[in-house]
């Protein structure tokens, strides 16, 4: 989405050149990914241990589905309709022209709205003025190298904003095997060098559990602002407000660091990528004999018979003691 990045900095470095770039980062869904023990990958002590595997596949999407938005507005419901179609009709022609087949165009309208001639600061209104239809216009992309051109063509249109870039990957099931096939082989190499290191795997059971995970590219950006330092005016064929400040989001594209991992699959991929990831948690615990030991022998006490202990009084006769 590098490329989103250059495309968004430089229009509207054209549009609005005294803009001002807020640091105001922040990282959409860091809690919804697996938590990683980097520090501890083998765990050990007399009677069990603990290993932790974990392999990455950095996948290069299939394809995108990018999403924009843009309005038309009209004093009639049918000049609102000539317009959009015909322009979408111009739109499509020009998109052919990118390798993106009318067939993977989709036009959504989500809203038809009246406007009204309304006075700012204030409630008064004087009738209705005209309508603003807002539709989302879907393209079928399958290489992101499509989108800076795409990005230019919206532009042409006056389509200013762009609501996601969605990735995605058609066969995962084969990135998810080769993933197990090498964390079972990296699992063999850590047992081994426990072996080396003085570890017995003999006399215990095995316990074991594993963690997939797949994060999108459209999971993992940062958003900085870019605010205006007066008041902006959005030309009014567009789906915006009059407000003292525009706020702009500008992606990012973020990844995780490649150290979260035993082996990572395509670390050499510079484009945003689609990162699949897999864990393997392994326990070996064996039987703790001296504990069971002391067990027996506490049992065994405890069913012996308790010793009576008596003595003869002055009479003659048999006195018990009291041991308690």
């Amino acid at each position: 989405m590098k490329t989103i990045l250059l495309v968004t900095l430089i229009t509207f470095s054209a549009v609005v050149s005294y803009a001002q770039l807020m640091n105001k980062n922040y990282e959409r869904k860091k809690d919804n990914t697996l938590k990683y023990d980097s520090e501890h990958e083998i765990v050990a002590d007399a009677y069990s241990i603990s290993i932790v595997t974990k392999v990455m596949y950095n996948a290069v999407p299939d394809g995108y589905h990018v999403t924009y938005t843009k309005s038309f507005i009209g004093k009639t419901i049918a000049e609102v309709e000539n317009t959009m179609n015909t322009k979408m009709d111009e739109l499509r022609a020009d998109a052919v022209k990118l390798d993106v087949s009318k067939k993977d165009i989709v036009i959504d309208v989500t809203s038809l709205d009246p406007i009204f001639d309304v006075k700012l600061n204030t409630s008064d209104s004087s009738g209705l003025m005209g309508y603003k239809a807002t539709i989302n216009i879907i393209f079928h992309i399958k290489n992101i190298n499509t989108l800076a051109r795409l990005s230019k063509l919206c532009l042409e249109y006056k389509i200013y904003d762009m609501i996601n870039a969605d990735a995605y990957f058609n066969d995962s099931k084969k990135i998810y095997d080769t993933l197990a096939l090498k964390a079972v082989e990296l699992l063999k190499v850590k047992k081994e060098l426990a072996k080396q290191i003085g570890w017995d795997f003999v006399g215990g059971k095995v316990a074991f559990n594993k963690l997939n995970d797949v994060v999108y590219p459209n999971e993992r950006y940062l958003t900085s602002y870019i605010k205006n330092a007066s008041l902006f005016r959005h030309d009014i064929s567009q789906n915006s407000s009059i407000n003292y400040n525009r706020t702009v989001d500008v992606d990012n594209y973020f990844t995780y660091n490649l150290k979260d991992a035993d082996y990572v699959f395509n670390q050499d991929k510079t484009v945003p990528v689609i990162q699949f990831y897999h864990q393997i948690n392994y326990t070996y615990t064996k039987v703790d004999t001296e504990a069971q030991m002391r067990e027996k022998i506490k049992k065994e006490e405890e069913k012996k018979p308790a010793q009576v202990y008596y003595i003869i009084d002055k009479n003659g006769g048999l006195k018990k003691i009291d041991t308690q």
